[in-house]
């Protein structure tokens, strides 16, 4: 098939590969998977053909495969692709897998390359076909000759290819950043011989084709016209989109404040956006030094100088405008170097005049701020929950005690708290997060390094994320040690002047500190004169000397011996005289100092009215005892009357004896006796003397059953007219009491003289006291039980009572209640019931041997 055109048809394996050729263009820009395989055809016909031609093997596959058809043609290889062709599928077909692989720009340029390639191909190959014959002996002009249908086809499908994907077509590889680049000098001699081809097949083809010389130079000339308008229509239409851009860049950058300088600062452009900011025209700025222009200078006041030629620098500066006005900027410089020429400065400013004062107004607010926050001891805290990071204020930690960064995490911050404290913010804290609070306060003691406690006041703001939680907490702390000190010290002075009681208030080395105008009245001083001086003025001598050094001994070991506990002691006014006074010490620290208050408490008229009633209470006590025995006295007198009757019987009896010159020995026996039964009256008289008298008393061991046989020979001693049985059930390990003897028989005298009387009514034989006694805990019980008639129900609430009496007559009443005061005053109780089976038991108890020893 050659389309009339004699002597160059078209193989079978040249159409064969311009089928699949054109396959593969359709199934590439469809993106069908085929693609590579049906391009892969065309490719390898052209590797066969360069392959048979470079080792000289013939024939060829074209003959192997279609024998008949080739056959019929003679000349060397029939049926063999010529080069044309063969270029053809090589170049198109790469050109088709390069654009399929979609891997980038370079990709891109090099399909459009190999498509080029081919389209000049198809071009020359059409062009020589007019001029160049089969039988021609210019066999390099033949190579290059293919048949019409092929360069046309050639053509197309470049043409399309071109079309397809203009986007790394010529005007990109001949943009002036290309030019440089290895594609540039590929390219480059196919444009320089392009033109040319047209006049070779001029005058190769001149007198020997079927068009004339004259139409050959026209056709030569037309096609070096249109060859060259294409190439100018393209280098025409590369200036316009270069000029576009251009114009787009230049408005753009003349909108910003830019200027171009030499490295000396002088001015070389000034865009639109620099007349703007700083009001001088470029008329007026192009041609002088750019700093000295605009008074550049730093911030620190020095003058500004043009940068050095680094690459790169930014920094701010403070400039004048066209008006006098100062504005800062941030100036960049980008230094551009150039072959043969000094370098060129693209200086860019930014105005942040606005930013500047916003910063300087944002800085003079955190300084006031940071000198209120030192002013009034406030910290402010930033608690990063997730990572624990906490940030403090400036000087925070300081004021705490720590060095900077010392509480940077909030594990620092816990474990300088309070435990107990802690433990109570963070309950607090966990409230707020499962209610979501925003607003939280809470107080806590923090301890300083130096072991110092303060108290601190906080509130924060809780911020939470979008899933609800707790993600950081903003928040204010505030010292307010001395707050409370100075609160406390407020209602301690409240307090001092209204209690009633002298209140001495003292430091840790004595020094009165606070008198109370109650102490004023006390000790007959100011308030103005006590304070500074040691308390120890206060004090007796002998007190006075060991105040110190007992108060220093406290402070070194904390060992307590006054404080918190009442003590009498003597005190002194300030004209000397001495006073019983009652002192309570209590110790408290007032923020970092350690106070001592006294309360003191003049016992003069309490310790008078004790002594009154201890006098009158000994005198009851001593008129009960006459009271019992005036009462006794009969029986006295015949208990007296029995010793001294026997004592003159048996002097007597011995007078007669001697008379009658008896025996000596016998007389003597008899004076014996007489002299016990003396002995024996005197005794009784003794006891009677020591119970009446008036006396002191004396707490000292005494043994249980001496004293009461003695209280019991002083009131059962004529008791057998009564037919009275007395038994004992006294415990031998409650012989040993520590108490007054006398006392203690006055107590049993009126229990016993109390039991006798309740058992005068009854029967013979009816009548029985038991005295007895046991160890309860650390006291002796000593009881006495009587078979009477018990005691009466009106008389249960007040039987302790004075005067409250069962005897009629001229009973006073008031033996139990002598007897319950002396029994109180050795530490015991006493108790009075009526027994099961009748009759009354009254018991007491003294303190034992055992608790005087403990």
């Amino acid at each position: 098939m050659s389309f009339g055109v004699s002597g160059y048809p078209m193989w079978p394996l040249s159409a064969v590969g311009y089928i699949f050729l054109s396959a593969g263009f359709w199934a590439t820009i469809a993106r069908h998977r085929m693609a590579p395989f049906l391009l892969a055809v065309p490719i390898l016909i052209a590797a066969c053909v360069l392959a048979e031609n470079i080792a000289g093997i013939s024939p060829g596959i074209d003959l192997l495969l279609f024998p008949e058809e080739v056959g019929r043609f003679g000349g060397n290889d029939p049926g063999r692709p010529v080069a044309n062709s063969v270029a053809t599928f090589g170049f198109l077909g790469l050109a088709l897998l390069a654009a399929g692989r979609r891997r980038g720009q370079a990709w891109a340029e090099l399909a459009n390359l190999f498509a080029s390639a081919a389209f000049c191909f198809g071009v020359t190959s059409a062009l020589l076909l007019l001029f160049v014959r089969a039988g021609d002996e210019m066999a390099i002009l033949r190579m290059f000759v293919a048949p019409l249908p092929g360069s046309l086809i050639t053509v197309a499908l470049s043409t399309a290819f071109l079309l397809w994907r203009p986007d790394a077509g010529w005007t990109v590889l001949l943009s002036p950043g290309r030019t440089r680049g290895p594609l540039y000098w590929l390219i480059l001699p196919l444009v320089i011989a392009l033109p040319i081809m047209p006049t070779l097949a001029a005058r190769w083809g001149a007198g020997s084709g079927p068009v004339a010389l004259p139409e050959t130079e026209l056709l030569a000339m037309l096609g070096n016209v249109a060859i060259l308008g294409f190439l100018l229509w393209l280098s025409a239409d590369r200036f316009r989109r270069q000029q576009e851009e251009l114009n787009e860049v230049t408005l753009a950058l003349d909108v910003a404040a830019i200027a171009l300088t030499r490295p000396d600062g002088e001015i070389t452009y000034w865009s639109h956006g620099c007349e703007q900011l700083y009001g001088w025209p470029a008329a007026e700025a192009i041609g002088r030094k750019k700093y000295a222009l605009l008074h550049s200078r730093h911030g620190e006041g020095g003058p500004a100088e043009p940068p050095q030629p680094t690459g790169s620098a930014e920094r701010e500066l403070i400039e004048r405008r066209c008006d006098g006005t100062e504005i800062s900027v941030v100036e960049r410089t980008e230094v551009h170097e150039r072959p043969d020429k000094e370098p060129l400065y693209v200086v860019k400013m930014l105005d942040i005049s606005q930013r500047v004062r916003t910063e300087s107004a944002l800085r003079l607010s955190e300084a006031r701020l940071a000198a209120a926050a030192d002013a009034h001891k406030i910290s402010v805290s930033h608690w990063d929950v997730a990572t624990g990071r906490l940030e403090l204020s400036p000087g925070s930690e300081q004021r705490l005690g720590f060095p900077e960064g010392g509480l940077s995490t909030f594990d620092q911050w816990f474990a300088a708290v309070e435990p107990e404290d802690g433990r109570e913010v963070m309950a607090i804290l966990a409230a707020a997060a499962a209610k979501r609070d925003k607003h939280i306060s809470y107080t806590y003691r923090f301890r300083q390094p130096d072991g110092q406690i303060r108290t601190i006041e906080g509130s924060s703001t809780c911020h939470y994320d979008a899933d609800g939680t707790l993600k950081t907490l903003i928040g204010t702390h505030v010292d307010v040690t001395e707050r409370n000190e100075r609160e406390a010290t407020s209602q301690l002075q409240s307090i001092i002047e209204t209690i009633p009681d002298a209140t001495v208030v003292i430091d840790s080395r004595g020094i009165i500190r606070s008198f109370s105008p109650a102490a004023e009245r006390m000790f007959d001083i100011g308030a103005a004169s006590a304070i500074g001086r040691n308390v120890s003025f206060l004090m007796p001598k002998a007190i006075a000397a060991g105040h110190d050094a007992s108060l220093e001994r406290y402070l070194e070991t904390g060992e307590r011996h006054v404080i918190g506990s009442t003590r009498e002691l003597t005190a002194r006014r300030a004209d000397g005289t001495l006073f019983p006074v009652e002192l309570n010490i209590g110790e408290a620290w007032l923020g970092k100092e350690r106070i001592f208050t006294g309360v003191i408490r003049d016992v003069s008229d309490r310790l008078a009215a004790e002594q009154r009633m201890s006098d009158l209470n000994s005198e009851l006590a001593h008129i009960s005892r006459q009271s019992a025995m005036s009462e006794l006295a009969a029986d006295l007198a015949h208990e007296l009357n029995q010793p001294l009757s026997a004592t003159a019987n048996f002097l007597a009896t011995a007078r007669i004896l001697i008379q009658r010159g008896e025996d000596g020995g016998r007389v003597a026996e008899l004076l014996k006796l007489g002299e016990e039964q003396t002995l024996r009256s005197g005794e009784i008289i003794r006891r009677l003397r020591d119970f009446l008298a008036k006396r002191e008393g004396e707490m000292r061991v005494e043994s249980l059953e001496v004293v009461v046989r003695e209280a019991v020979e002083l009131v059962l001693f004529g008791t057998a007219q009564f037919d009275i049985q007395l038994s004992y059930a006294l415990e031998p390990e409650t012989d040993t009491i520590f108490a007054d003897r006398i006392q203690i028989q006055q107590v049993l005298v009126n229990l016993l003289r109390n039991a006798v009387d309740a058992l005068r009514g009854q029967a013979e034989g009816k009548r029985e006291i038991v005295i007895g006694s046991r160890l309860a805990d650390d006291m002796v019980e000593i009881s006495v039980c009587d078979t009477g008639p018990g005691l009466p129900k009106e008389l249960t609430d007040r039987l302790y009572s004075r005067f409250a009496t069962t005897k009629g007559g001229a009973a006073m009443g008031i033996g139990l209640s002598i007897s319950r005061r002396i029994v109180e005053a050795h530490g015991g109780t006493l108790t009075a019931a009526n027994r099961p089976g009748g009759g009354a038991v009254f018991s007491f108890t003294v303190p034992a041997l055992g608790e005087l020893d403990e």
